[in-house]
């Protein structure tokens, strides 16, 4: 199991000298003093394993600061006991005391300590994302302590959120912090903040898979661990170092670290099972092709998971059961294992490990030969693939409209200077010359129109550059949007093809399997040809405009159509449709329009309804306008994006059974239905259905 980074930059790390001499003197100073001193006490031997004591220490720090009503002091003693119970692994009653700690002190300067320590739980609990917005909050109250400790705390903040991005894959920002935490801990000569920031390090380049660099950092944290004798690092650090040597095959040198992480974890966390040094030897044992001790190790780790119900630790031993058996020859035990994973990589919407476990899964089934099944894993796959790989170009693309934006505005900001310059000179110029107290003032008001007018076109100039700016954004958003379903949403028939072929050369299919695998992938290239047609109306409408051609249409025929047309996808889920719609009722429409609406409407209720649900056409009339309804009884939309499903750049989301969409849809139908003066709705509710509703006019308006 990769190890759980655990940095703790709380009150003595970021603060103990966080009141300077003249800020204690303002209250007792001899006493409140003796506080800060007795809680960085305690962070010492936290760090040197020694809890117990520790935890003696803050008892007598809060009491001390309650006696004097020493509020930074007792705020400062109940971050300290968070401190304890996240080194014992009781994450749970850490973020109690934390979250009562901020609610009991809401005002206290050591508001960046307690979100720091409570984002560092939400960290070890797998909850990355929450993580890094609770050490964001702490940045936000930096303001309030000393000028003096702001870059120290700063520093350590961006350490501890570095590994928070590790979780989520954000190479550019972890790497980004720990090269802040470095530069700080080595020109400071901060030895334990230079220990943790290496053992991360270390720990990053592991994951990468860049063992020689992992090994480098680690070894040198190992020795300025020892030389403190910070047992708490010296855990982390034997852990790590086991993994880069497991990694490199030195199993022997590997074992020996792992030997002496386990001799410390009773020191450092007594009580707490050790599992992940457990699960860590299980995978050491596999790589070594000993099966029954990796076996064992992976199910004793396991069990401890279990009971505290650690999701992450549930994922990795898993995956080591799953990858023990698909060594070993046994795909059915193996396949099973990978898919209790992968419900736990999903839980936890992890998408580098959902990718990992749905490329395992599709070389077993392949091994198995079971096309269907290998099929499936492939696409998932490769979709997931795409995705990630979508999210980093357009990093890329915004890191780069970003530096270069900044170097525009550096640009302009010196011209103006340069202008400011020249008209201050003419302006000392001129005053120098003034020969008579007249000449003066109408000179100095002739400079005052000049710098008024120049501001005035300038304020012009900058407008207009404003405009510009937008409109260009806006046609590089539509060009953006245009390439990414090009390059996302119409390569997936043709990957699906692709792999297809490619198990037909590289298996023996019969006939059967064939057929059957195309009959598969038929209903997903009709869902392609139909985003295919949105997306070239969708682009004319954008280039040039679309000129409608309204007219009374019997519109029940059309639906039947598209009911027709979309058959594929509605058998694959067993979906029943109704088509309610009266025989001869009549829109003032444009056909192309009108089916395209229908079309994405229904496309969508199929998309987001369970197999063997329904789907009910129906409609109703008004003297001059007619409703047509289209009802299912899918998962409804969630609040959160209910006010943005008719916008060009909403979030697609995946249907009930991992169905894509281009996210167009549904923008494109409210267009044409404005378009032909009529509006759309919907009604929703969450696992209960949604109905969407298009008023259309019965005649012309002119009629």
């Amino acid at each position: 199991m990769a190890n759980v980074n655990r940095i703790i930059f709380s009150a003595f790390i970021l603060s103990l000298c966080v009141y300077s001499p003249s800020t204690i003197a303002l209250e007792s100073k001899q006493d409140t003093s003796s506080v800060i001193q007795i809680l960085g006490e305690a962070q010492d031997l936290i760090y040197k394993g020694e809890g117990t004591v520790a935890l003696e220490k803050i008892n007598r720090a809060k009491f001390l600061s309650d006696s004097l009503k020493f509020e930074f002091g007792s705020a400062l003693s109940e971050v300290r006991l968070a401190d304890i119970l996240i080194s014992r692994q009781k994450y749970d009653s850490a973020i109690t005391v934390l979250n009562n700690t901020i609610t009991k002190y809401p005002n206290s300067r050591a508001r960046p300590y307690f979100y720091n320590q409570l984002a560092a739980v939400y960290n070890f609990i797998a909850q990355p994302r929450k993580s890094i917005e609770t050490y964001e909050k702490a940045l936000d109250y930096i303001y309030l302590l000393d000028e003096n400790q702001q870059s120290r705390t700063v520093a350590g903040i961006r350490v501890n959120m570095a590994s928070a991005y590790k979780k989520i894959q954000d190479r550019e920002n972890i790497f980004k912090n720990y090269l802040e935490g470095l530069k700080f801990a080595e020109a400071s000569k901060d030895t334990i903040f230079l220990v943790i920031t290496l053992n991360n390090l270390g720990d990053t380049y592991n994951n990468y898979q860049e063992y020689e660099k992992a090994d480098f950092r680690l070894r040198k944290a190992l020795d300025l661990a020892l030389m403190k004798d910070f047992k708490g690092e010296l855990l982390r650090i034997y852990l790590n170092l086991g993994n880069t040597q497991t990694n490199l095959k030195n199993y022997d040198e590997a074992l020996d670290f792992y030997n002496k992480a386990l001799e410390l974890n009773d020191i450092v966390r007594p009580g707490s099972p050790p599992f992940q040094i457990l699960y860590n030897l299980g995978n050491l044992y596999l790589k070594n092709r000993d099966f029954d001790n990796a076996k064992s190790f992976f199910e004793e780790s396991l069990k401890y998971c279990e009971e505290l119900n650690i999701p992450q630790g549930l994922y990795y031993n898993y995956t080591g059961l799953a990858n023990l058996y698909s060594e070993f020859s046994d795909p059915d035990t193996s396949v099973y294992w990978y898919k209790k994973a992968l419900e736990v990589a999903v839980s936890l919407n992890m998408s580098e490990f959902i990718l990992e476990l749905h490329e395992k899964l599709y070389d077993v089934y392949k091994s198995k030969e079971s096309p269907k099944d290998a099929l499936f894993h492939l696409e998932s796959a490769r979709a997931i693939a795409d995705s990630l790989n979508d999210v980093l170009s357009k990093s890329a693309l915004a890191d780069l409209e970003s530096t270069l934006e900044l170097d525009r505005q550096t640009e302009i900001n010196r011209l103006l200077e340069e202008k400011q310059g020249v008209q201050e000179r003419q302006l000392l110029f001129k005053s120098r010359f003034n020969i008579a107290a007249l000449v003066a003032i109408v000179m100095i008001l002739l400079l005052l129109y000049f710098v008024l007018k120049t501001e005035r076109e300038r304020k012009k100039v900058n407008q207009l550059l404003q405009n510009q700016k937008r409109e260009l954004e806006d046609l590089n958003q539509t060009k953006d949007k245009l390439f990414a379903i090009v390059a996302h949403d119409l390569r997936s028939p043709i990957a699906s093809i692709q792999g297809i072929l490619y198990m037909i050369n590289n298996s023996d299919l019969t006939l059967e399997e064939i057929k059957e695998l195309s009959t598969a992938l038929e209903p997903k290239l009709q869902k392609n040809i139909d985003t295919l047609d949105d997306l070239l109306l969708w682009a004319r409408q954008q280039m040039s405009g679309i000129q409608l051609d309204l007219k009374i249409v019997d519109t029940k025929p059309i639906i039947d159509n598209m009911i027709g047309n979309q058959l594929f996808q509605l058998e694959a889920k067993e979906i029943t449709v109704e088509n309610n719609i009266p025989e001869y009722t009549t829109s003032f429409v444009d056909i192309s329009a009108f089916t395209l609406i229908i079309r994405n409407l229904l496309s969508n209720s199929t998309k987001f309804t369970d197999p063997n649900g329904k789907i009910e056409f129906k409609c109703s009339e008004e003297e001059e306008f007619i409703t047509y309804s289209i009802k299912d009884t899918g998962i409804g939309i969630p609040k959160n994006i209910q006010d943005s499903v008719f916008e060009d750049n909403s979030k697609t989301r995946r249907g009930t059974n991992m169905e894509i969409g281009s996210g167009f849809g549904l923008s494109l139908c409210k267009e044409f239905v404005l378009r032909m003066n009529g509006e759309i709705y919907f009604e929703t509710e969450e696992n209960i259905g949604t109905t969407f509703f298009v008023k259309l006019p019965k005649k012309s308006p002119t009629v």
